[in-house]
């Protein structure tokens, strides 16, 4: 029997909890600052639902965890939160629009492991629903960007695209099925033009069509410079999208992040309009940190009204891995602010009653639970990082002064409940 947890998948210790909590709780005030609600869906869903065909498309589908239930119901674990949080939409046509809301949470896809790539993941997602307007994708651009500089992220850029220009290249070149296409450009970044090349061939494109394809996709410059180059190749209304986003982002303060890109493709099928991924500059080699765009079909494609849809998504793997090597992260990697120590056991009571009021005036604070004599009790809150410890004794209980010791500066005071509360 292995002790360790399955491929793909972590134990996260309590220090890399509190890491993770807080880029949680970051995120999140962010999500509500701009008028986000929270919606929460079950981990796993109706088969039918994730492999609906306009949704993730076949390759996604491939790493869906599939099982059935003992009822024999298949099922499946959500491989992202747009799909499930789709079809509350679609199952709940009365919900006022637009339809803002964010998630938190684990997704799960049969990938293999590599560095900033896990079977089980988090993502923190917003989403707008109703809104057929570039504003909606402005505001969760503005979102992304927002929380990744509350998250003390400095050195990243924007690719936009937008997959109706992609469209249009691949009509223009002459191919027909741009799906299986939007698939194989989508693995330029891992596999390379020369991997990419083969792919294509390999289903059915020529070397012609392949060749005119990545001299259009491989244009590069600045936004207003690829909007102009790109009208002059071929005509799309993508461009007017794109425009529009570009303008916006200017109103905003976050058009210094932007960069049009027209290899952007994003791997999922349902996105049908602007598609967007964020990277940190010197760590492009582990792919985007945050990615999304729109997807104005898939609420329909449930069975929903017709309704515009966009998102973004924040990888909550990777900004984790980066913060964590850029050492960003200034917490204790402990909870506790303080530890309570019984000089004796006569006073055990005391310190109990002590503990009480310091929790209720919002002190997180912990006091021995195994009998251990004042030197184990030192011991064991150094043992667990925590940073004060306060002793208590008899002397301390009648002067009401209590010392309290800092461990790491080796240093202590004596102070009254009082002022250690005001302290803390």
């Amino acid at each position: 029997m292995s002790l360790q947890p399955p491929r793909g998948t972590r134990d996260f210790m309590p220090a890399d909890m509190i890491r993770r909590q807080y880029i949680f709780q970051t995120v999140k005030n962010v999500f509500e600052n701009f008028g986000f609600n929270p919606l929460e869906t079950p981990a796993f869903e109706s088969w039918s639902i994730l492999s609906k065909k306009g949704g993730a498309g076949e390759e996604v589908k491939d790493e869906i965890y599939y099982f059935k239930d003992k009822s024999d119901r298949e099922l499946g674990l959500r491989f992202d939160l747009t799909a499930p949080m789709s079809r509350v939409v679609a199952a709940n046509p009365q919900l006022p629009k637009p339809f803002k809301r964010y998630q938190i949470g684990r997704v799960w896809r049969y990938d293999r492991p590599q560095a900033g790539r896990f079977r089980e993941f988090w993502q923190a997602d917003v989403d707008i629903l109703g809104s057929s307007k570039m504003d909606a994708d402005v505001e969760c651009l503005v979102v992304a960007v927002k929380s990744l500089e509350a998250l003390g992220f400095k050195n990243f850029i924007i690719r936009i695209n937008n997959r109706k220009i992609l469209d249009s290249m691949i009509k223009k070149v002459g191919i027909n099925n741009s799906f299986e296409v939007f698939r194989s450009l989508d693995k330029l970044e891992k596999i390379g033009e020369k991997g990419v090349t083969k792919e294509l061939i390999s289903k059915g494109v020529s070397k012609k069509e392949v060749n005119s394809l990545m001299d259009m996709i491989k244009m590069k410059g600045s936004a207003s410079d690829m909007l102009k180059k790109g009208r002059k190749m071929l005509k799309s209304d993508g461009f007017e999208e794109l425009d529009q986003v570009v303008s916006l982002s200017k109103q905003y303060g976050i058009d210094k992040y932007i960069v049009v890109d027209f290899s952007l493709v994003r791997g999922l099928d349902y996105y049908t309009g602007p598609v967007f991924e964020v990277f940190v500059k010197e760590f492009e080699n582990i792919g985007s940190i945050t990615a999304g765009g729109r997807y104005d079909n898939l609420v329909k494609n449930y069975g929903g009204r017709d309704t515009p849809a966009v998102g973004i998504s924040l990888g909550i793997e990777r900004i984790y891995e980066i913060m964590s090597s850029k050492k960003m992260f200034k917490l204790p990697s402990i909870n506790t602010q303080l530890f309570v120590v019984a000089v004796n056991d006569a006073v055990r009571n005391d310190v109990i009653k002590i503990c009480q009021k310091l929790r209720d005036a919002g002190v997180n604070t912990e006091l021995d639970l195994s009998g251990r004599n004042f030197k184990k009790q030192l011991e064991y809150a150094d043992a667990l990082g925590i940073s004060y410890v306060l002793i208590v004794g008899e002397k301390e209980l009648k002067s009401k002064k209590f010392p309290l010791k800092d461990m790491k500066k080796r240093e202590q005071k004596e102070l009254t409940l009082d002022q250690i509360v005001k302290k803390f």
